[in-house]
């Protein structure tokens, strides 16, 4: 009898541990599925799942480059593999400790080599701190804007003269996050009354439903014109969770949001319906 009511209590617990952090709000008479509180559920754990998956793999090519170096075929060979591991991602590169692009691929992009982003304050913050970073959304060397998630690189002793433990530089993953935000939200809302709007902490659109405002500032007219979608929108880059309402093209809507982030660098996802 102990035994089954341990195993109650531990179901119980990691029941409470899904939901904490975000707001959990049922639309009444709503069939769960459409529930805009379980849509928010899924849509978090989705994008971090994506997101992870960059991030653990890049820091196994990380562990891997300690022992080849950065810039030579076997490295070329391992950049190669995780610039397709996501059609979101333009392509892997190294970075030496000055901040110099040495590598990237796919082929693609080798004209990208050489070209120093030492002025990026996401690389100056790995570069001084030899820790992983995911950057805001910045313009990069490859062209436009878009992200990247860093690891750095450590020397393993495979590499002549190199004593183990020596920072080499890092690699990074460089891609758009709209085509990863929107693998994971086009059929979480597909056929039902919602649309997803993911922004930054300064209010930057990174994926909306929308396609005309992917990655619109939340300063531009679009938005300007009416002040209660600007406040709401303020409110939801200070806030990591919440409900609220605002009014945006002549429409009242209602949105509930969340957070998802990795390595400090934080997103809110919102699911919104018109009232």
């Amino acid at each position: 009898m102990q035994s089954s009511h341990a195993i109650i209590i531990a179901i119980a617990c990691l029941l409470a541990g899904v939901v904490i952090g975000m707001v959990v709000i049922p639309v009444p008479d709503a069939d769960p599925d459409d529930d805009a509180a379980m849509i928010l559920l899924r849509l978090q754990s989705e994008i971090s799942a994506s997101l992870e998956t960059l991030d653990t793999k890049l820091a196994s090519a990380a562990y891997d480059l300690g022992s080849t170096g950065l810039d030579n075929k076997a490295a070329r060979d391992i950049l190669l593999e995780i610039s397709s591991i996501h059609p979101a991602v333009i392509d892997s590169t190294t970075v030496s400790p000055e901040g110099i692009i040495l590598a990237a691929e796919p082929f693609l992009h080798h004209d990208v080599e050489g070209v120093d982003v030492s002025d990026q304050k996401a690389t100056q913050q790995i570069l001084a701190t030899h820790r992983p970073i995911m950057s805001g959304i910045i313009p990069v060397a490859e062209g436009g804007d878009a992200s990247f998630i860093s690891a750095p690189v450590f020397s393993r002793g495979g590499i002549a003269s190199e004593p183990p433990g020596r920072f080499l530089g890092f690699t990074s993953i460089v891609f758009q996050p709209h085509l990863l935000i929107g693998e994971a939200a086009e059929p979480v809302v597909s056929g039902k009354p919602y649309s997803i709007t993911v922004v930054d902490t300064d209010g930057r659109v990174l994926y909306d439903t929308d396609p005309e405002q992917i990655g619109l500032p939340l300063d531009d007219p679009v938005y300007t014109a009416y002040p209660v979608l600007v406040e709401f929108v303020t409110r939801v880059t200070k806030e990591r969770q919440g409900q609220g309402s605002y009014i945006f093209r002549d429409q009242t809507k209602e949105a509930v949001w969340t957070t998802v982030s990795l390595h400090g660098t934080e997103w809110r996802v919102a699911v919104t319906r018109t009232l």
